[in-house]
């Protein structure tokens, strides 16, 4: 467990303050103003007891003028972790710089507070707001154990960019979702696809290109999407479409016919391009909710499926072909789906597994049991279960916004975790940073586990800054990877909510509280010192009284870990 006295705050001074100063903040001119990054300017998150350093620059100050700049850290919810008073001494031209060292002995989420005497604050950036700056302490990436394909338990929908540094393998997350679809690959002509891989296969190149890469240092495995929100208009029934989806719509003959040559020669390049997966996964539709999602009949839905389950059989031996991707609280959709013989074509369901928040209010458990059932009663047996997106945005404007960054990840990781703890195989969660349409002062955008602190790149930025979500996200990722669900923690009560899960010869209890401020649950243990661990990762052994290990919870999830609980 890391401790406080590990910490030695250090500052440096970039401009030294002569013999003629004036006093201290004698005169802060109203025009002064400071900027600020981290020495990890990309992404500001470390690994525990790395140097973080923050840099300060000043511009407008009175020459050879000192001034305080009065910084705050704070943690997630609010509470102060180091505070100081950085000394700035203005140049001829008023300018001044100065280095500070910031906390970095505990796990978790860092917001950094600046205010000169004249009230100016770190000024907005991208999708940032005016008032902070922010950065993340994780478990150390290098030291992630890769359990495969078929262990791992977590992936990410998009917007990565090399320059942010490898994301993927600071949260611990290996699986991606591997695009584009077929309105894209075969928007002009039937057998476009075929054609385009063939050319690319000439010139040793791959097509499409993909993200996931198998044999990389951090290995990574891919699902694919056979098809997003549409179809190429030339294989649709025309007037079939959708208000929202105008060509998510009725094959027509020529389109049943291209969908099996595409999804065949898609799912063969996928066999090729994913050589050491264990299993290949293939999701088929997306978001098809009648009457917005698809034109057509549950029959007509179900064709695709007919179509690509035995397209995609013959191509690939490893195939698991998934969908419909329905959400969660769209049984009416789904049950005629299932009437129309839907389990004959699926090999697993994938769900996008939204909920309002708070989530356990708005039935996410109850919803994602009933839909298990669903399938397990059409097809005869268990099937497995994906969830292939879910988030909510920090900001307000969307219909899936938290009160806030806080809520927000907290809604992010128990969704997660209930999902999980439900049985699902695999949670990928949306988005890795924040992205708007029109412009960065967009708020409905703000799905991002970080903040896009580059205003001119709306979608694959080059700069981020965590928010409450990534260090507890790599958290859970480091507690859950490799395990198995085994159930519902059992001496839950209320309104408390857990989850039990087992990897080798270890247990994880993940549990909170989601409408007590706090509660107590007593865990039966045996013969053993388990640790209990906060949200972000930090850990304490406790000693259990009398064969009970009494645990406080909360909003944020806790963990405990060890061997006979």
């Amino acid at each position: 467990m890391p401790r406080l006295s590990h910490f030695i705050a250090s500052l440096t001074l970039a401009a030294a303050c002569f013999s003629a100063c004036e006093p201290v903040n004698a005169s802060t001119p109203a025009g002064a103003r400071f900027t600020v990054d981290t020495n990890h300017p990309n992404n500001s998150t470390y690994v525990l007891d790395e140097d973080v350093e923050l840099h300060f620059g000043a511009t407008g100050l009175a020459p050879y003028t000192a001034t305080s700049l009065a910084v705050t850290v704070v943690n997630e919810i609010g509470v102060t972790i180091a505070s100081h008073s950085l000394m700035l001494t203005g140049d001829a031209s008023g300018r001044a710089s100065a280095t500070y060292k910031a906390p970095s002995w505990l796990y978790g989420y860092y917001r950094v507070e600046a205010k000169l005497p004249n009230g100016a604050v770190v000024a907005n950036l991208g999708t940032r707001p005016a008032g902070f700056i922010s950065y993340a302490v994780i478990p150390d990436p290098n030291k992630r154990v890769n359990y495969g394909d078929a262990g791992s338990r977590f992936g990410f929908c998009g917007g990565f960019s090399d320059k942010q540094g490898n994301l993927l393998q600071l949260l611990g997350a290996r699986y991606l979702l591997d695009g584009p679809g077929w309105s894209t690959l075969e928007k002009d002509y039937p057998g476009q696809f075929a054609a385009a891989h063939s050319a690319a296969a000439a010139k040793g190149q791959v097509f499409p290109w993909h993200m996931a890469n198998n044999t990389a240092a951090y290995p990574t495995y891919g699902m694919t999407i056979m098809m997003t929100s549409a179809e190429p208009a030339w294989a649709i029934e025309p007037g079939t479409g959708t208000i929202p989806w105008p060509t998510m719509g009725i094959l027509n003959p020529t389109g049943q016919n291209a969908f099996f040559a595409y999804t065949k020669e898609r799912a063969a390049a996928t066999a090729a391009d994913f050589p050491t997966q264990s299993s290949r996964y293939y999701q088929i539709t997306w978001e098809p909710e009648v009457p917005n999602g698809f034109g057509g009949s549950p029959a007509q839905l179900v064709e695709f499926y007919r179509i690509a389950h035995a397209a995609i059989h013959q191509a690939d031996p490893k195939a698991i072909v998934m969908g419909p991707t329905m959400l969660p609280m769209d049984n009416t959709s789904l049950a005629p789906l299932y009437a129309a013989g839907l389990a004959n074509y699926i090999d697993a369901v994938s769900v996008h597994t939204y909920a309002h928040w708070p989530v356990e209010t708005h039935a996410l458990p109850l919803n994602l049991r009933t839909q298990i059932a669903m399938a397990r009663a059409a097809k005869g047996h268990s099937i497995p279960f994906i969830s292939t997106e879910h988030g909510f945005a920090s900001g307000p404007g969307s219909s899936l916004a938290a009160p806030g960054e806080l809520d927000q990840a907290l809604g992010n990781i128990r969704s997660t975790l209930i999902v999980l703890g439900e049985g699902f195989k695999v949670d990928f969660a949306f988005y890795i940073a924040d992205y708007w349409s029109h412009s960065a002062s967009e708020t409905s955008g703000t799905f991002g586990y970080y903040w896009n602190l580059n205003p001119s790149m709306p979608f694959g930025t080059d700069k981020v800054g965590p928010k409450p979500a990534v260090p507890a996200y790599a958290a859970m990722t480091n507690f859950l990877d490799g395990t198995l669900t085994t159930g519902v923690v059992s001496e839950v009560t209320g309104t408390q909510l857990g989850y039990r899960f087992k990897r080798g010869n270890t247990t994880i209890l993940a549990m909170w509280d989601y409408q007590a401020a706090a509660s107590l649950v007593s865990i039966p243990v045996t013969g053993e010192v388990p640790e209990i661990c906060d949200w972000m990762g930090n850990c304490r052994a406790y000693a259990p009284t009398n064969g009970r290990l009494r645990v406080h919870l909360g909003a944020a999830p806790t963990y405990v870990v060890g061997h006979n609980i």
